[in-house]
């Protein structure tokens, strides 16, 4: 299968050229910037968390399509999400990128598994997972670790 058939699923193209969350929130709890060394993607991730949810987010930064596309499908998972949940869902994507682990999400949440392929390519699991460290590393300064 071709890099360009496997990797740029419908999904990743629709997420990659209309991101949805984009903007700033007016008071955000927590921001958080990512940078990808290696290709010089940068990602920022604002957090507005109420009552132990993720009440809003919003993912602004530039990057390549896989990049763009996973802050885009992360921002729409897990807005509205308990912080345990998200932070259970950063795992179970982290795992299905990184090594390669079998992850079935739920229907709400299938466009996550638009990403499966790119475990395959290890120079685009970064590009991947960028968005998902960033919002990692922001709900852990907002529980003050």
């Amino acid at each position: 299968m071709a890099l360009s058939e496997d990797l740029y699923k419908e999904v990743i193209i629709q997420h990659s050229q209309s991101p949805s969350h984009r903007g700033h929130l007016s008071h955000p709890s927590v921001v958080e910037e990512g940078l990808n060394r290696s290709c010089g993607d940068q990602v920022e991730v604002e957090l507005f968390i109420e009552a132990g949810r993720i009440q809003e987010i919003r993912v602004n930064g530039r990057g390549c399509s896989i990049s763009t596309a996973s802050g885009s499908v992360m921002a729409e998972a897990v807005e509205g999400m308990e912080l345990a949940q998200a932070s259970k869902l950063i795992d179970q994507f982290k795992s299905m990128i990184v090594e390669g682990g079998a992850v079935e999400f739920p229907e709400e949440l299938e466009d996550l598994e638009a990403f499966k392929g790119v475990q395959r390519y290890p120079v685009r699991v970064k590009c991947a997972t960028l968005s998902w460290n960033a919002l990692e590393q922001a709900l852990q300064r907002a529980a003050g670790n």
